[in-house]
């Protein structure tokens, strides 16, 4: 079950930022009713993390989310596929990453919970990729449950379902709504 190897080698004890290279999110402001569970799933940067192997075995070129993300309040449940890249030129390699990941991870967990995808890169792609990037996602995730951006956006909010659109402004409109 891909949660037992989250839990025991992937977990990241209260971690507020998840970091890869330059590219940050940070986790502030969690409440007493919510739980956060950051995981480090990409065995790149977590060698102790044994998701990889455990979806995928030996089989090789099968891209990875570098973080899963559990939240829950007393009326939710998400796990979030986080993607990380200095460069969100790299938008397409990023979907497949989250994509390929919950597909896989879907195959072993059958329990309620909503999946989010949140990509976060700090320079720009073009705009036919963002296009064609938001239909994947759409189709995959679902409405209001997937973002990407240049990095300016409240993740938590995005974590609750309670982002706005008009305080959270990108351009080229970059984001899952």
């Amino acid at each position: 079950m891909p949660f037992n190897t989250l839990l025991l080698t992937c977990l990241q004890s209260t971690q507020t930022v998840l970091a890869d290279s330059k590219t940050k999110v940070l986790l502030k402001g969690i409440k007493t009713d919510e739980t956060v569970l950051v995981f480090e799933s990409d065995n790149q940067s977590n060698p102790r993390c044994k998701l990889r192997k455990f979806l995928w075995d030996n089989q090789q070129g099968q891209g990875l989310c570098d973080f899963i993300v559990f939240y829950a309040n007393d009326e939710q449940r998400v796990i979030c596929f986080v993607e990380l890249k200095d460069n969100i030129g790299d938008l397409k390699k990023a979907v497949n990453q989250v994509v390929n990941t919950y597909d896989a991870f879907r195959q072993h967990l059958t329990l309620p919970y909503t999946p989010k995808a949140f990509i976060v890169g700090q320079s720009g792609s073009v705009p036919q990729e963002h296009n064609e990037s938001q239909g994947e996602l759409l189709a995959k995730f679902g409405k209001n449950n997937y973002h990407h951006d240049g990095g300016h956006s409240d993740f938590l909010e995005f974590l609750r379902g309670t982002l706005n659109p008009k305080k959270d402004k990108f351009k080229k409109g970059r984001t899952g709504r």
